[in-house]
């Protein structure tokens, strides 16, 4: 049996509108292992969180469409099954934890109810026993089981954010995905998520997705680091190799515009130019307008295939490809 509880192979999705069409994920693949935290960073327009509900199968209705490829859970592909047998996969199998919990839960059902109605959902218990989970999910996040009957407009962002974990992780599923789930939350407070969530993930052997702009986060939570620009993984590989040896030109760009602590800045680093277009992607390499390691060979080929540089240690990038001379 693969070690593997989540392959996605050749990943293509776009969204597609009378005026345009949006290429937002472009052939990507990746596995996670059994317990492994993946991070998935990139700048805003990515293509993560688009990653993120297409694993979910929460596409937009209409306007989203996956062109190609397969996501397999526990060697089962997720897109050859029904929206109704999706439904008894998301929360049971996989769970999300979406980016801002003041707008993730029902402002007129009390927390315990949310909580329990996951359980009833996926489990076979009465309601009675649901709540009794629902108290001990509570409980488990770090919040009394008496607030049970409380509304969220009771509770802090920090609260709500424990209970919208408490829901994602109340059938125990295999993956969990969260989407920035610190983004909204002021920094003590992420610290304390973050702790608590990587506390629960070894409790319960969770695998994880892990959606950030932090590459601090990162460094802290995540086994394994996927760098995404323009809806295309760029670089691949260990946080190890990511952090100490990062090898594409937009990994490095982006720690270059982390602020240093033992050096005085006057002004940040930052990647010149503008994020590509995915309604009108180059030929060629999406980066190589903002590279400044280009030359003429990017916007002269088609675009760059995934170079395996040793031990899994992989980046897309045409200065890897031996084959490919600079005219």
């Amino acid at each position: 049996m693969s070690e593997n509880i989540l392959s996605v192979k050749n990943l293509v999705i776009h969204y597609e509108t009378d005026e345009e069409v949006v290429e937002a994920v472009n052939n990507i693949s990746f596995d996670l292992k059994k317990g492994e935290i993946l991070g998935l960073v990139g700048e805003t327009g990515a293509g993560k969180t688009t990653t993120a509900l297409g694993i979910m199968g929460l596409l937009p209705t209409r306007v989203g469409h996956v062109i190609q490829g397969s996501i397999e859970l526990d060697g089962e592909n997720l897109l050859e099954k029904s929206p109704r047998e999706m439904r008894k996969v998301r929360g049971k199998k996989i769970s999300m934890i979406f980016q801002d919990p003041m707008t993730a839960l029902n402002p007129v059902k009390t927390v315990g109810d949310q909580i329990a109605e996951v359980v009833l959902l996926h489990e076979r218990c009465s309601r009675a026993e649901a709540m009794i989970r629902a108290q001990k999910m509570l409980a488990m996040v770090g919040i009394v089981p008496e607030r049970y009957k409380d509304y969220p407009h009771q509770f802090s962002g920090g609260m709500k954010q424990r209970i919208v974990i408490a829901i994602a992780l109340a059938c125990e599923p295999e993956l969990l995905i969260a989407d920035e789930p610190t983004t909204a939350l002021d920094v003590t407070i992420q610290a304390q998520i973050l702790d608590m969530m990587r506390k629960l993930q070894k409790e319960h052997n969770t695998s994880m997705i892990l959606i950030t702009h932090d590459l601090g986060v990162v460094a802290e939570m995540c086994d394994h680091c996927a760098v995404m620009y323009a809806g295309e993984l760029v670089e691949y590989g260990t946080v190890e190799d990511i952090f100490d040896n990062p090898q594409h030109p937009y990994t490095v760009a982006l720690y270059k515009s982390i602020p240093s602590l033992d050096k005085d800045v006057d002004r940040l680093h930052v990647v010149p130019g503008m994020v590509t277009d995915p309604s009108n992607l180059p030929s060629g390499c999406s980066f190589s307008d903002r590279c400044d390691k280009k030359g003429d060979m990017c916007n002269k080929h088609e675009a760059p295939g995934i170079v395996d540089l040793g031990n899994g240690h992989l980046v897309k990038c045409l200065k890897y490809k031996p084959e490919v001379e600079e005219k």
